[in-house]
């Protein structure tokens, strides 16, 4: 009897596999079988294994330059964290009297988690000691997760937690993937300056994600004693400005539609300061021991370069 014909295959990718993947998302594979005799192995499957079993089956469609291919194909990476490896085989077949071997390809990759940035916005400062107050945050994937009910915290200088919100459903308004909420906040007992911090566990999402943070700072201050209303007029017209920014000390509002800016503060000396692009007002001092109205008037400003703008923190 004679021995059958045996050819040696060869398996390679028809695109590299990144180093790292994310954990539970889309690789594309297309694979790539030869015969170093020219065979045309069109019709014959090549298999993607996974430590648990038969990850995909793919047929050889295509028979071009002595070399055949897969079309292209999706595995899902594993949602755990960790080096994970898929066997790519071209399975021992029997083809017209000729043997084909086995052959395969190991591919490793190192799954990830999901990178992840957290917002903050809406800080009242200053907020009154002692009192609630209430900020927003937002967590977004990068790789655009959906991430409704995920826990954020809320810590101290200290790390300790001082409140904590729960993620909305949907998408915040205006956003295509960042989940928010409101986090209602107890005020420090102090007056003073303070940097807290909004913190996300990724490890305890079903998707691995990175932890993420973001401080945000704000000042505590003692519960008002008056109201100033300041309102701001351009000197020629006696227009109305809106949208003027008003800092008296710690207090900030902005003017409305009217040129009016409520404040209300604590008894005491402040400096008042007042900007808005396009304009000229000159700082004062304040001494307030009463509920005062204040009228200031504001000088269209030379052209400047428009880079030279102000934002109060």
């Amino acid at each position: 009897m004679t021995d059958k014909a045996r050819h040696r295959t060869t398996v390679e990718m028809s695109r590299s596999v990144p180093p790292q993947v994310e954990a539970g998302t889309d690789l594309t594979l297309k694979v790539k079988v030869a015969c170093p005799a020219g065979c045309d192995l069109r019709g014959r499957l090549v298999k993607v294994m996974a430590p648990t079993g038969i990850v995909v089956q793919r047929e050889l469609i295509g028979f071009e330059n002595l070399t055949n291919e897969t079309d292209e194909f999706v595995v899902t990476a594993p949602p755990q964290v960790g080096e994970y490896a898929w066997n790519v085989v071209f399975p021992r077949h029997e083809l017209k009297g000729v043997v084909h071997e086995e052959s395969a390809l190991t591919l490793t990759s190192r799954i990830m988690p999901h990178p992840t940035s957290i917002a903050v916005w809406d800080v009242p400062s200053p907020v009154v000691v002692n009192s609630s107050f209430e900020v927003k945050a937002g967590l977004k994937c990068l790789v655009s997760c959906q991430l409704p009910g995920q826990l954020i915290a809320v810590r101290d200088e200290e790390g300790l937690q001082v409140g904590e919100g729960k993620l909305g459903d949907t998408p915040w308004p205006g956003t295509s993937a960042l989940y928010g909420t409101k986090v209602n906040l107890a005020a420090p007992i102090g007056e003073g300056t303070y940097s807290w911090t909004v913190t996300f566990a990724g490890a305890e999402s079903e998707i691995p994600h990175e932890d993420a943070s973001a401080a945000f700072s704000f000042r505590a201050a003692r519960p008002p004693d008056y109201k100033v209303t300041v309102t701001v007029v351009e000197e020629d017209s006696q227009t109305p400005l809106q949208n003027v920014q008003v800092r008296l000390g710690v207090y900030r509002a902005l003017t409305d539609e009217h040129g009016l800016a409520n404040l209300d503060v604590a008894k005491g000396e402040y400096d008042l300061d007042l900007w808005k692009v396009g304009y000229e007002m000159h700082p004062k001092t304040v001494n307030v021991t009463e509920s005062v109205a204040i009228q200031v008037k504001a000088v269209i400003a030379p052209d400047k370069d428009p880079d030279d703008e102000r934002v109060w923190m």
